[in-house]
């Protein structure tokens, strides 16, 4: 996804396609413009409409005020006779753009932008030139900025003569958004801003619309692809919107914008609003309630701004921290740490007997490296966030280089712990040292625990997430300080403690079988990554990564020779592992991903087809990476008992897979109220609203939950 945005910037600097016109069409391929006006003649002290006409290509846009997540508005400058004036520009309704993850506002085919042009009462008679220069930027999948000279010729006359473009202008000024009167606030709360129009026109409108939303003037104000829950009562309208990164804990002031409401036939209402700060409009109960507000995604219904109440209103810092605290503590028992940690409790069982100082040490640097990862990795999500894109927990093993970088070091401490080479006599700090204090070998123990630990999200674990996500950068850092504090507490009580130490076995000869075991959970880790990697990047992915585990040992064996040339192979054995590593970023993402008998692919139309039917749907949010997935899949979703329910029960089973990044899948999670995946939602045959399972599933909970939905 990063790479994607990085693209398009790259983009903006580098391409460029320049119009040249003057005062007519020209002829460059994406934009076509001209200065119009509404009149060819004016009279002295006259207000007429001067506009830029632009005719853009098919499939190409170019971008209103607020260009959204990307973009640049398209731009003007004019040299006017002595004492003449405009306005500013007259924008027309914007549409919304998706470009990738991004979301952006424009206009496409054709639009007009106007501005008042104010002629002074003594204005000498006869013909006048007006000249300048517009500045565009179109997109398609990449993007042009352009530019042309525009000109426009007009007679100062005793009388006032009507333009052929006067129809042109008027078609376009009757698509402006129109000032709304009625009170209109927008407030903060639980996260959400919250915007409350007071006219119960636009609440009867509302039902008949297939999509309200609402562009703020300014970029950053929301984020621009976050789902828009919307409430109605017979007072008016309210709208729940995901803060920007210009906003963040509270408000400090209201912001303009456009709402938009979108009908079937494909007609808009289009109202501009200048809200003030104020509380929400109270909705009335048995309509909607400020905790029972309807998405605009016939999907996700009422239960978007639900699960987000749950999981992050209904929560103080101190009960977030808590939480966060007790969720980094399971993880300590979830399967896919159980490796790393193994390193940790090997060296303290080295260390614990004679060195009792040097086990403390260890112990919080272990600490310091869990923490300084977490507080790392919450930077990265709220970065994300900042940037307008989705910031879900376990990002960083959505992409192929983390995952092959991960596996490869994880496959080379298994050989460690089998013996085949000692690390800190050949690879000084690839991993934690046997023989030598292994103190960068604790830290670097701590960045691979969380790394790895990160696709077991604990399910107590995600209420905090959700929490951080949704608040200021201080308070959500904090939040994941305590993450790193709970995963690492075990580890650092047992170093400080004496008696605990005591308690420890002496070391021995079963100290290396044990160490020799414990390679193979190491190799299991390896595979699982290889796998992630195989789903991620199809046959491509796990030839490489069979190659790279194959490199990963010549390395090895060659670093245990001695002389120039063994060196040297060796050195360009590393070398060529590391390019491999690389290499991993240029692989395609595998176009589809394998779908079980009995599910079919999510999508928010599938969603709603199937719902229109009647039935009941289940969906299975799941990726390779996310060790509880599987766990849930093999012992609870793939028994028999639940699949005959399933089926008795005539329930629609979709699977989203989000083991590549998938900006629509992140929508969803984010509109569900969730940090991450396993997400299971059930919308029962009713029509009713959907119920959001546990993330460790047990079979009597599916199965409960499957009788309700029939």
């Amino acid at each position: 996804m990063l790479f994607r945005v990085f693209a398009l910037i790259s983009t903006l600097f580098c391409a460029s396609g320049i119009a040249h016109a003057q005062g007519s069409w020209n002829s460059d391929p994406k934009v076509e413009a001209r200065l119009i006006s509404d009149v060819t003649r004016a009279r002295p002290g006259d207000e007429i409409q001067i506009a830029l006409h632009q005719r853009i290509e098919p499939g190409w846009h170019t971008y209103w005020i607020n260009p959204g997540d990307s973009g640049e508005p398209t731009r003007q400058s004019l040299d006017l006779p002595e004492g003449y004036h405009v306005s500013d520009w007259v924008w027309p309704t914007p549409k919304a753009y998706d470009l990738g993850p991004l979301t952006n506002y424009g206009y496409s085919d054709e639009v007009v932008l106007s501005q008042t042009l104010t002629i002074p009462m003594d204005a000498p008679l006869g013909p006048i030139t007006i000249t300048g220069k517009a500045y565009w930027l179109v997109c398609e999948e990449i993007c042009i900025p352009e530019q042309s000279d525009v000109s426009l010729s007009l007679l100062i006359d005793e009388t006032r003569v009507a333009s052929p473009d006067a129809d042109l202008i008027i078609r376009f000024l009757d698509k402006t958004p129109q000032a709304l009167t009625a009170p209109t606030t927008m407030s903060w709360r639980a996260g959400k801003i919250i915007l409350s129009v007071a006219d119960p026109a636009l609440a009867d409108d509302n039902a008949r619309a297939v999509e309200t939303v609402f562009f703020p003037y300014e970029a950053g104000i929301i984020t621009h692809d976050a789902a828009q829950g919307v409430g109605v009562s017979e007072q008016g309208l309210q709208l729940h919107l995901q803060p920007g990164w210009k906003v963040s804990g509270a408000l400090d002031q209201a912001y303009g914008g456009v709402l938009i409401q979108s009908f079937a036939d494909g007609s808009r209402k289009a109202y501009a609003l200048s809200p003030t700060l104020g509380d929400a409009l109270p909705l009335l109960d048995g309509i909607a309630t400020t905790a029972e507000v309807e998405s605009t995604s016939p999907e996700t219904s009422v239960q978007w701004v639900k699960s987000q109440d749950q999981n992050a209103a209904g929560l103080t810092l101190l009960q977030a921290a808590f939480f966060a605290l007790l969720g980094g503590l399971i993880l300590n028992l979830m399967p896919c740490v159980f490796p790393i940690l193994s390193m940790k409790a090997l060296n303290l069982l080295h260390k614990g007997h004679a060195e009792r100082s040097e086990a403390r040490t260890l112990g919080l640097l272990f600490g310091a490296g869990v923490i300084t990862t977490f507080l790392v990795l919450g930077a990265g999500l709220l970065g994300l966030r900042a940037m307008g894109l989705p910031g879900l927990w376990g990002f960083q093993l959505q992409i192929p280089v983390v995952v092959a970088a991960l596996s490869v070091l994880i496959f080379l401490i298994g050989l460690n712990f089998l013996g085949f080479f000692e690390i800190g006599t050949s690879l000084q700090g690839v991993g934690q040292s046997q023989s030598g204090s292994g103190r960068g070998g604790s830290f670097l123990t701590g960045v691979l625990a969380v790394f790895v630990a990160a696709p077991c999200v604990a399910p107590i674990m995600t209420g905090a997430l959700v929490y951080a996500l949704t608040q200021p950068i201080w308070a959500s850092l904090i939040i994941f300080l305590f993450l790193g504090v709970g995963l690492a507490l075990p580890f650092v009580i047992v170093s400080f403690v004496p008696q605990l130490l005591a308690a420890l076995p002496k070391p021995g000869a079963w100290m290396v079988v044990l160490r020799q075991a414990l390679a193979f959970p190491m190799f299991a880790t390896a595979i699982w990554l290889a796998w992630v990697l195989s789903v991620q990047t199809g046959a491509s992915g796990t030839l490489l990564i069979l190659a790279l585990f194959l490199g990963a040992a010549l390395m090895i064996w060659l670093f245990r020779f001695k002389g120039v040339v063994a060196r040297v192979l060796a050195v360009l054995a590393l070398l060529g592992l590391i390019a491999g590593i690389g290499l991993t970023s240029r692989l395609e993402p595998a176009t589809t991903s394998p779908i079980e008998e009995g599910y079919q692919a999510w999508s928010p139309e599938k969603v709603s087809d199937l719902r229109a039917e009647g039935r009941a749907v289940f969906i299975d949010f799941t990726a390779a990476w996310c060790v509880n997935c599987q766990v849930n899949k093999l012992t609870v979703l793939s028994t028999d008992a639940v699949k005959t329910a399933f089926a008795e029960a005539n329930v629609a089973l979709l699977r989203a897979d989000f083991t590549n990044q998938d900006p629509q899948i992140a929508a969803a999670l984010e509109q569900y109220g969730a940090a991450g995946v396993p997400l299971y939602v059930i919308y029962p045959a009713d029509g009713g609203e959907a119920e959001i399972l546990p993330a460790l599933l047990t079979q009597d909970l599916v199965l409960a939950a499957i009788e309700r939905a029939r």
